[in-house]
């Protein structure tokens, strides 16, 4: 008779295993067939997962390592997520495995951080000192020598993501091969910020929140939020058009979704809604534990008509 594993046992022997066969280097992963399909990233070059994998609401290596081993190959992190710490775990599960993955990373950079005023030259170094901290960081944190997407993370002021310091300094990285594609992301009060990147078509990668309510409740601080439905698709579709990759997040945060033809409305049949629009090139989804990822696995096998 089969053994019926628990969450403290699957975390115990999965650490076990980790430390056992080295990380993910032995891994052998999912064949990547029809239902694994990746998606252009815009004009990035990148195809990535219709799924990407949020890893910021696990701690535990076990858990990365069972997500990746599932399929779950495009990870999305952050440097201020857990002080650092979420970044370290993936820089740990991923060791000696880097290529069979694609990580995504943000950096935060605040007005607070340039005290000499961004219109100043010493402001500008100020900026570029910020940010080339923080990328290193980031990259020694994920022990990689590469990113293959990085984000200015929650980005609400306009002079600041457009600044032609903040602009050279992600341009520069793409330049050196340092990442692959550079981008934002930002809430529902900033969509300004997008519809303003459609006009000048500098990033590459837009990262926003969108669902099938047009709404969210934090799961931290329990905050609403809502934005403008036909603004946002306005703003998807006019950056589809202009080849920008759009990575949609609080995929689930608007509650479930029934579907047509199905008895109740599920988690992943919300993934699925997102997935549905051809301007989304994937869905993150924050998954924190065993039952959450083998739910969402269905994500991929069961797509929806709109």
């Amino acid at each position: 008779m089969a053994r019926k594993i628990t969450r403290k046992r699957f975390i115990i022997e999965g650490a076990a295993g980790i430390a056992s066969i080295g990380l993910l280097s032995s891994m052998k992963l999912p064949a990547q067939k029809a239902l694994f399909t990746p998606r252009k990233l815009g004009r990035s070059g990148i195809m990535v997962p219709p799924v990407c994998f949020g890893a910021t609401r696990i701690s535990e290596d076990a858990l990365l390592q069972h997500a990746i081993e599932q399929g779950f190959t495009f990870l999305d992190t952050g440097r201020s997520y857990a002080n650092g710490n979420n970044e370290r775990m993936v820089g740990r599960v991923t060791n000696g495995a880097r290529d069979k993955v694609i990580i995504q990373s943000k950096i935060r950079l605040d007005l607070k951080e340039v005290p000499s005023g961004i219109n100043s030259k010493k402001g500008e170094g100020e900026i570029n000192t910020v940010l080339s901290r923080r990328f290193d960081e980031c990259l020694k944190a994920l022990n990689t020598s590469y990113i293959d997407i990085m984000l200015y993370h929650d980005a609400s002021d306009e002079k600041l993501l457009f600044h032609d310091s903040v602009m050279k300094f992600f341009e520069s990285k793409k330049s050196e091969k340092i990442i692959g594609a550079h981008g934002f992301s930002t809430h529902p009060d900033c969509l300004h910020l997008p519809e303003k990147n459609n006009e000048v078509n500098f990033y590459d990668v837009i990262m926003l929140p969108f669902n099938h309510k047009g709404s969210y409740i934090h799961s931290l601080n329990k905050t609403y939020s809502e934005w403008d439905q036909d603004r946002m698709f306005n703003i998807l579709k006019k950056a589809h058009d202009n080849k920008i990759g759009f990575i949609a997040m609080k995929t689930c945060s608007g509650g479930p979704y029934q579907k047509p033809g199905s008895d109740s409305p599920s988690f992943p049949a919300a993934v699925n809604w997102v997935l549905g629009h051809d301007f989304v090139s994937s869905a993150a989804v924050a998954m924190a534990n065993v039952d959450e990822i083998t739910e969402h696995l269905s994500a991929f096998t069961n797509p929806i008509s709109l």
